[in-house]
């Protein structure tokens, strides 16, 4: 079904007043930026916890397997205890859907955001603090995405 014309011009209007706004975004100092990354990455972890439907009293082991199993991009998970590697397999293309959708040009200073991100979605499913650690990016000339995960405590909140 096509879309509504009206609609698509919403769209396009919205979606020039994000364009316009990461243009200044992507000019902040790194405390700054790092700040706004990380408010946008805790709006973005509850909307995909929404639509996967990840209810909050997962564990980790649960969480992954569903993480493994589907979500925006498919993921190879390395566990040794408490240190995680997690890998999206992107084919050198960005999975954030304004960067997908042309909104927004990718640039390295997104990548905050998908570590504030992913530290977020962890932290709803254990007892301890979550490092992230981003050690490969699409940004940078990457095929896929790779963080580096440190978890205090896996057990269940």
């Amino acid at each position: 079904m096509a879309e509504n014309p009206v609609e698509k011009m919403v769209r396009d209007f919205q979606d020039r007043i994000v364009a316009g706004t990461y243009a200044g975004v992507y000019r902040l100092g790194e405390s700054e930026l790092d700040q706004v990354m990380e408010c946008q990455a805790a709006a973005c972890a509850v909307a995909y916890a929404e639509l996967y439907q990840l209810p909050a009293d997962l564990g980790l082991d649960e969480l992954l397997e569903r993480m493994r199993m589907g979500g925006s991009s498919k993921i190879k998970i390395e566990r040794e205890g408490s240190r995680l590697t997690l890998r999206e397999l992107h084919s050198g293309q960005c999975v954030c859907p304004l960067v997908t959708r042309r909104v927004i040009p990718l640039e390295p200073a997104l990548c905050r955001c998908a570590e504030h991100w992913l530290r977020k979605l962890l932290e709803r499913h254990v007892v301890g603090p979550v490092s992230v650690e981003m050690v490969e990016s699409v940004a940078l000339g990457h095929e896929d995405c790779v963080f580096r995960i440190e978890i205090d405590d896996a057990r269940r909140p």
